[in-house]
């Protein structure tokens, strides 16, 4: 099937400038928020993304748009990583367990969960509540890999494996390096934790986190 529409070229000048510099906004603001939280002042966020304050409230003129867009971004990257690991649950070179290969990459590759830090400050949108669908898909398909091979409880699910994530990388006063290996230690306890559980059938204490949960938990409030 052929498309008559015609390809998006390379971006020029200014379009390729703006880009660049919202994507330099958005990677500084992350690292920044993830330090100071809500109080995260806009001129540390500019500072280190080598623009003008003004620059920002002019791409982002509120806190809330700023702190959202950094959650679509934060949204969108997990997914990509959760979706890769679906696709290559099970392939030669892979971990057994696509949980494992999940949370793995998660800890090597992520800059760690603002979702709960931000989201609580502000409340969802479109654009979020679509990767949030999204993210449920892909978290959902790496599980039914692992509960297929008896990896996983079948009570465990995407709920569930984002507060893992949540668990496994608290905000420690390391190195990266070090925190990483006290990360991965910890997550070697968790997966023979998940595998005893699937092995003997028992459950542990409480209810399952649904998706719901989990989402009203990066919110603070809901929408009608």
């Amino acid at each position: 099937m052929t498309s008559h529409e015609p390809e998006a070229g390379p971006l020029r000048g200014r379009a390729r400038e703006a880009q660049s510099n919202d994507g330099a906004i958005l990677r500084a603001a992350r690292e920044v928020f993830s330090e100071w939280g809500w109080s995260a002042p806009m001129s540390e966020v500019a500072a280190r993304a080598n623009t003008g304050v003004a620059s920002i409230y002019r791409r982002y003129p509120s806190k809330t748009e700023l702190v959202n867009a950094i959650r679509v971004y934060a949204l969108d990257l997990i997914c990509e990583l959760a979706e890769d690991c679906a696709g290559k649950a099970g392939q030669p070179g892979q971990p057994e367990s696509a949980v494992e290969l999940f949370l793995r990459r998660h800890i090597a590759e992520a800059r760690g969960p603002l979702m709960p830090l931000l989201g609580r400050q502000v409340g969802s949108n479109d654009e979020i509540d679509a990767l949030s669908d999204r993210l449920e898909v892909a978290l959902a398909a790496i599980i039914a890999h692992d509960v297929a091979r008896g990896l996983v409880p079948a009570s465990y699910g995407p709920g569930d494996l984002m507060l893992t994530v949540t668990h496994l990388r608290p905000a420690l006063t390391v190195p990266r390096e070090r925190a990483n290996v006290i990360h991965l230690r910890q997550l070697d306890y968790v997966l023979a934790g998940l595998r005893a559980y699937a092995e003997t059938g028992d459950e542990p204490s409480g209810q399952s986190s649904s998706w719901a949960e989990w989402v009203s938990l990066n919110n603070t409030d809901e929408r009608e």
